[in-house]
């Protein structure tokens, strides 16, 4: 018995091993439990002046390797930096370029230099600690991976209550379902529509961020631990009864 993390990710495996569905069990991943709204305003104030951010910026967090798609968030976010028109719109990307290079590892600076936005786009690692708090503080949380096998950032994002703008290829849509805005990450027009969407309109964000709670109480390491043990469980009888023919 084979225990993955989406529907998508065991049509992977089926595809690719040529193994029978019986043969493979869905269990979702959860957000930790210390992903949850941070209301403090002294929090919000310390964790970004850490990162050198003001008080209206889009987060990514996930990691910069190619399939992540970082360059057409960058693009993106040039565009919809001239049309809000904000001075102080920034785009805080979790990551340390610095940290792997090579053809799976594209650095976006220069992307970020050609369009003029390197003063506008942070680029800092955000440490785990302070994860639950930029997630909260986001005005918007962006997440245009072109694969994931499950896609635990944006849950992440959600159980903080942050408004999601999301990929809508592979395992994501199962994550997110209804809560968040799904668009073709290959679509640079749809995405930067969508980016727009939320951060100009104060009902649509609030109606996500509630949806985000909503859509992240589903999820929980308990029930994983449940569902895991049960797959054990009756993997072990079946087991038992074969030995005994």
């Amino acid at each position: 018995m084979i225990i993955t993390i989406s529907q998508h990710a065991k049509q992977d495996i089926m595809d690719l091993l040529k193994l029978p569905a019986e043969r493979i069990r869905v269990i979702y991943q959860a957000a930790g439990d210390e992903y949850q709204p941070v209301t403090d305003p002294e929090q919000h104030v310390a964790a970004r002046a850490r990162y050198g951010v003001g008080e209206r910026y889009i987060f990514y967090l996930g990691g910069l390797d190619q399939r992540k798609n970082i360059p057409q968030l960058i693009r993106a976010f040039s565009q919809l930096y001239q049309q809000i028109g904000d001075p102080h719109l920034q785009l805080l990307i979790s990551g340390n370029p610095d940290k792997h290079t090579g053809p799976l590892f594209p650095d976006p600076r220069p992307i970020a230099a050609e369009l003029g936005m390197e003063k506008q786009i942070i680029m800092r690692f955000v440490e785990d600690e302070d994860k639950p708090v930029m997630y909260s503080g986001a005005s918007l949380f962006v997440f245009p991976s072109l694969y994931e096998g499950f896609g635990l950032d944006p849950l992440e994002a959600m159980a903080c209550g942050a408004p999601v703008v999301c990929s809508n290829r592979t395992s994501l849509p199962e994550v997110v379902g209804d809560a968040a805005i799904t668009v073709d990450p290959a679509d640079l027009s749809a995405l930067v529509s969508a980016m727009h969407s939320v951060l100009t309109n104060n009902e649509l964000q609030a109606d996500l961020r509630a949806r985000s709670l909503k859509r992240a109480a589903l999820f929980s390491w308990q029930r994983t631990a449940e569902e895991t043990l049960a797959v054990y469980e009756e993997t072990l009888a079946r087991s038992k009864a074969q030995r005994k023919k």
